[in-house]
């Protein structure tokens, strides 16, 4: 699966996943530990869900994946 390492989180597109355009971050080795992000058609991204996370990691996520937003924007597109 095509992913980026943004510190301690790999953010991770899923080949062929549904729309709408998003992006799994996970944290650590197992899925328990998950947020999934929307990649906003206009350049922003918003929250859809999380699981495990505290508030401080869903800021920490949030800014990992602006950070990262064109890179995985393209990587969506490539692969979904």
């Amino acid at each position: 699966m095509p992913s980026i390492r943004a510190g301690r989180w790999r953010l991770v597109i899923i080949p062929n996943d549904h729309e709408p355009r998003h992006v799994h971050a996970r944290l650590g080795a197992g899925r328990a530990l998950e947020a999934t992000v929307l990649l906003e058609r206009n350049g922003t991204v918003s929250l859809r869900e999380a699981r495990g996370l505290t508030n401080s990691e869903i800021r920490e996520v949030m800014v990992a994946v602006r950070a990262h937003f064109d890179r995985l924007a393209l990587l969506w597109e490539a692969y979904c």
